[in-house]
């Protein structure tokens, strides 16, 4: 099997989706390890925001960011409420997985936290399995339009969409990067090198165009380091628009996505039509 909206406004109110679809409903997503003593399937934890009615419906993976080295809460879970309503208004639905070891996701959480180039890669890798299953779980469901699938994230999750669609490039309707990054500055210039070559590598291989949104004042990354991921993308052909918000006074960056919709949900809306035509 293939790898696979009408403009409103970011509103704080019920749509016509039930009270299921605004808490949003648990799922499991099987993920097949492999280990000392063969395969064995442990399930992830997901969420799914899903509009009324039967579908297909055009669907968003968001991938969630970190919650910093050697912190582990078992009741980490993303929901970002305001998105899954948001998107449900426009009859589009969302998936949310918690990759491995976060929320009610089994496995361990091995992504690590190194400035190492071999660390990076190697945590990165791991995180990807945890798409690779979302998405053999997602297309097999009978309510997704298989050709309009979107990937997006926050953080890592949105660097983490930008390799997962580069990879799979036929199967991908668009990618929306929040704050996208796998280390941060205080990495030396080597590992910045690194988060450089990822964006370089997927911009190789994904020509789909797709669009980045960051805040100023990043706690994470400057505001030369954020306009340098962009500009290594397009370097190496990659089609961007890119966003850049300036929140406010004292106000992270890095929060964005999750608490300024109101400054970036026009561009969304536009880019989602795009998609999704």
């Amino acid at each position: 099997m293939s790898r696979r909206l009408a403009l409103g406004c970011f509103v704080l109110c019920f749509s016509t989706g039930s009270l299921a679809n605004y808490y949003g409903e648990s799922v499991k997503v099987p993920l097949v390890e492999s280990g000392f003593f063969g395969k064995s399937t442990i399930n992830l934890e997901a969420t799914v925001y899903k509009p009324e009615g039967e579908g297909p419906f055009p669907t968003v993976i968001f991938n969630h960011g970190s919650t910093g080295p050697y912190v582990i809460p078992t009741d980490y879970t993303i929901n970002p409420w305001g998105f899954g309503k948001y998107l449900v208004s426009k009859d589009i639905a969302l998936i949310i997985p918690m990759r491995r070891g976060r929320g009610k996701s089994e496995g361990s959480y091995n992504e690590l936290y190194t400035c190492d180039r071999e660390g990076i890669n190697k945590g990165l890798d791991y995180a990807l399995q945890s798409l690779d299953a979302t998405y053999d779980y997602l297309i097999e469901q009978p309510w997704v339009d298989k050709n309009k699938i979107l990937l997006s994230g926050n953080s890592r999750g949105g660097i983490l969409s930008l390799v997962y669609a580069s990879q799979h490039p036929e199967d991908f309707a668009g990618v929306i990067n929040f704050s996208g990054g796998w280390v941060g500055d205080t990495c030396n210039t080597g590992a910045l090198s690194q988060n450089i070559e990822i964006f370089k590598n997927a911009a190789h291989k994904l020509k789909i165009p797709t669009l980045f949104i960051y805040g100023h004042n990043d706690p994470y990354y400057s505001d030369l380091t954020i306009q340098s991921f962009v500009t290594a993308y397009e370097d190496a052909g990659g089609q961007v628009d890119f966003k850049f918000y300036q929140l406010g006074p004292g106000v992270s960056g890095h929060e964005v996505f999750y608490n300024y919709g109101h400054l970036w949900s026009y561009v969304v809306d536009n880019y989602l039509i795009e998609a999704f035509k």
